[in-house]
């Protein structure tokens, strides 16, 4: 299973697309019960240690559960 950080809209909205490093930003995920996920890479979390971003790694990680996909149009 997927696992994420679950961040308050405020957060997210304040925060996506602001960039953490120089090619790195944020962009967040909606599950199935409408939370805002967080979903770092290994990479991502070590990029953001030494950033004013953090205190967003010391959020518990939690279980993603995306929203379910449409099924295709069929004609």
């Amino acid at each position: 299973m997927i696992q994420g950080r679950i961040i308050a809209s405020e957060t997210a909205q304040s925060l996506q697309g602001v960039f953490f490093d120089y090619n790195t930003f944020f962009t967040f995920a909606l599950d199935i019960n409408n939370n805002y996920f967080l979903l770092l890479t290994e990479q991502d979390e070590l990029d953001l240690m030494n950033t004013e971003y953090s205190y967003l790694l010391d959020i518990p990680l939690s279980d993603f559960e995306p929203k379910p996909t449409p099924p295709p149009f069929e004609n």
